[in-house]
């Protein structure tokens, strides 16, 4: 009996696994390119995305302190302080005090908003505040004469 082995190709072809300098070279290229390009848009959205979390957190705080101040039957103030390039928001006591994520670095606006004892503004016009992050992108509140919280993704809400 005699039994072959069936082998195919040469045997330097066999000896050589893997991948040459150049592909390596290539792939790293791509993927540092593909970097350069993505992390710019990821930092700008990262930013958005604490605006819009701050924005919608000092909404919902500023409507809480609304209902606190008319079902405790007191007027509530609030007070917005820049404190070592964060934005801190007090309520008076009436809810205990917070601090806006670090991607937002300043606010424009009246830096105290009250709410009378039935849960008005305590001003005949709209009050407007904005928060702005560290890219410059700006997202505004407006509290209505009657109290109510409205926010907006723009500079000024209608």
């Amino acid at each position: 009996m005699c039994s072959h082995r069936y082998q195919s190709g040469t045997a330097a072809a066999r000896s050589q696994v893997g991948f040459t300098l150049i592909e390596v070279m290539i792939a790293v290229a791509i993927v540092g390119i593909l970097a350069m390009v993505t992390v710019p848009n990821y930092l700008q959205w990262n930013a958005r995305y604490q605006l819009k979390q701050g924005t919608t957190e000092l909404a919902g705080s500023l409507t809480l302190a609304r209902m606190a101040a008319m079902n405790r039957n007191l007027a509530v103030t609030v007070t917005l302080a820049l404190v070592s390039g964060r934005v801190n928001v007090d309520f008076g006591g009436a809810l205990a005090p917070i601090v806006l994520p670090q991607g937002i670095v300043g606010f424009t606006g009246g830096p105290t908003v009250q709410f009378t004892r039935q849960g008005l503004s305590g001003s005949s016009v709209n009050v407007p505040l904005t928060l702005v992050s560290q890219h410059g992108t700006v997202y505004s509140l407006v509290i209505t004469p009657a109290g109510k919280v409205n926010w907006c993704a723009r500079a000024s809400c209608p």
